[in-house]
């Protein structure tokens, strides 16, 4: 336990703000007081200086209800909700179907559709598991616990930006209400249309007001308690000297159970747990692995030399003896010029989730939607060369998983390889063939599934493939954990009878350890590993053709499979 000053209280000189029965003020926003709360397990009296709100929209849950109050400080944004609810519940595989508290910020409150750099999504259940679905999880610290008619929940949200009196942020607060293994209910502050998740536009705001010129911070241990939190999560047995990283996070352990600690202090030991992880050296058997990357934050800020998005439209055969008209998206690199046609472009092929669309990954024409900004940026910094990304869609034509390849290489392939500037000779079959080597195929989730079908079926037109969680389904749905083994054997089997050798293609897989993907797919990669007459495991593509990426803290959202991709992209085309 550490001790900690409890200053920052609401001075009894600060004004007040009006507001109604529910507690919000007259524009409609949640009011957030200045005071810093001690997150120890026990609510700090400071709570009671906070304005309690009633959320506005209940969907299906009639014996569950919730109340939220916040604070802030010059560092940080605190929120408290206060949940009665019988039955609690964390049985349900999905992490957002538990009984538990999700969070939306939208820090510069710009209301913009799709999440920005500054946009936050992040979620805890009452037994206090965290899953983070856009930003960074050492911004979050929580504290959960159990109380006779439900549970309570605190988050301290660090902010990028100083925080002052008079700011607005964007924000929304969510309750998920679990009974068994099923979600049944929701309760939003702001939003009542269930958007929240893909939308930051629905988010409702908060006021920041009540900072005083005699207000003071309180101290701030968060930090560098989430910082010890994620260190001891490491896998020290990749290190030939973790013995640096563990002495660090024992001086850090032992300042903070002491007294009079200091603000300067937790700086330090900050710092030297940070220098010493700098300073870990892998063992040799440890640098076969691919290890997760997030993407930097100046590579979700617009490039100054964006690419374009187009629109293409074409016919494809349905499984009724007619046709269906279909679109996809194309991604052109800054500097794309259609008369310049000696110069050529590698080209990814690139398929959404269920339930998604081609418009998913890059909006259309016109947007500049996250994947975008970092294709943008990689080029621009000369992370990769300058390439063609196509998003088609499983739905519709034949709306088979399991039957895209038939578009795939009979429509889509050629429609793009005929009017682009790609190493295809021509959009005839022998030439699309011989320009495998430029071409790759990867998804999400579903989009995985068709991944691995593609893989079976399309060898002959693609060398590298980026399944990204999602098992292969050839023997039926979960497959990879049901029936590891058997699915390693069939993969391998349709590579040997395509006549290839494992340095002719590569498999680049990923998912994060809190995906719902996860448990299918890693007794899959697992089997995959042992059959090394067709997959070579290893991050060094010089002597490998296949590994796979595991976030920690990774979930089943596009925030995680855009930093996939980041990390997976120098890869390609070597």
């Amino acid at each position: 336990m550490f001790l900690v000053n409890k200053s920052g209280e609401v001075k009894s000189e600060a004004v007040k703000v009006s507001v109604d029965k529910n507690g919000f003020d007259a524009n409609g926003r949640m009011v957030a007081y200045f005071g810093s709360p001690v997150m120890d397990g026990t609510l700090d009296e400071i709570w009671n200086n906070a304005q309690a709100v009633i959320p506005k929209y209940v969907t299906g849950s009639e014996d569950t209800s919730a109340t939220f109050k916040a604070l802030w400080d010059d560092n940080a944004l605190y929120i408290l909700a206060i949940v009665k609810d019988k039955y609690l519940s964390v049985k349900p595989e999905a992490p957002y179907m538990q009984d538990s508290l999700e969070v939306f910020l939208d820090e510069n409150n710009d209301k913009s559709e799709e999440y920005g750099i500054d946009d936050l999504h992040f979620r805890v259940n009452y037994e206090n598991y965290q899953t983070v679905d856009n930003g960074n999880v050492e911004q979050f610290y929580t504290c959960s616990h159990i109380v006779e008619d439900g549970y309570i929940i605190e988050v301290r949200i660090a902010l990028k930006s100083k925080p002052v009196n008079g700011k607005v942020l964007g924000i929304e607060l969510q309750i998920n209400d679990a009974k068994e293994t099923e979600r049944v209910g929701t309760i939003s502050v702001f939003d009542s249309t269930g958007n929240a998740w893909k939308d930051t536009s629905k988010f409702g705001e908060i006021l920041l007001t009540g900072r005083t010129e005699s207000s003071v911070t309180g101290l701030n241990p968060y930090d560098l308690l989430n910082l010890i939190k994620s260190t001891k999560k490491l896998n020290f047995t990749l290190y030939k000297n973790s013995q640096i990283v563990t002495d660090a996070m024992n001086m850090a352990e032992k300042l903070l159970a002491g007294k009079n600690v200091t603000q300067m202090q937790i700086v330090e030991q900050y710092s030297a747990i940070i220098e010493a992880i700098d300073k870990l050296e892998m063992t040799e058997e440890a640098a076969n692995d691919k290890y997760f990357k997030p993407v930097p934050y100046e590579y979700r800020a617009n490039s100054t030399k964006q690419g374009t998005i187009e629109t293409l439209e074409y016919t494809a055969v349905n499984l009724e003896n007619g046709t269906d008209v279909k679109r996809l998206n194309v991604y052109l690199p800054y500097g794309y010029d259609e008369s310049k046609v000696s110069k050529k472009y590698n080209v990814i092929y690139l398929m959404h989730g269920g339930g998604e669309n081609e418009n998913l990954i890059f909006g259309g024409p016109g947007k500049n939607k996250d994947l975008k900004k970092i294709l943008d940026n990689m080029i621009e910094k000369g992370d990769i060369e300058p390439l063609i990304v196509v998003t088609p869609s499983f739905y519709g034509g034949k709306n088979d998983v399991a039957l895209f390849h038939e578009e795939l290489i009979h429509t889509v392939v050629p429609l793009i390889e005929g009017k682009y500037h790609t190493y295809a000779a021509s959009t005839e079959d022998r030439d699309l063939k011989a320009s495998r080597e430029h071409r790759a195929f990867g998804g999400f989730s579903m989009g995985s599934v068709t991944t691995w079908y593609i893989f079976i079926h399309c060898l002959d037109y693609f060398k590298y493939f980026m399944p990204l969680s999602g098992d292969c389904w050839v023997y039926g749905q979960k497959a990879g954990s049901s029936k590891p083994s058997e699915t390693a054997e069939y993969l391998s089997k349709a590579a040997k009878e395509a006549g290839y050798k494992p340095q002719d293609y590569y498999l680049f897989c990923a998912t994060g350890n809190l995906d719902i993907a996860y448990p299918n797919l890693k007794p899959q990669v697992d089997a995959m590993k042992q059959l090394k007459e067709s997959f070579i495991y290893s991050s060094d593509t010089s002597k490998g053709n296949f590994y796979f990426i595991v976030a920690e803290g990774g979930t089943h959202a596009w925030n995680w499979v855009n930093q996939y991709i980041y990390d997976i992209l120098p890869d390609l085309f070597k």
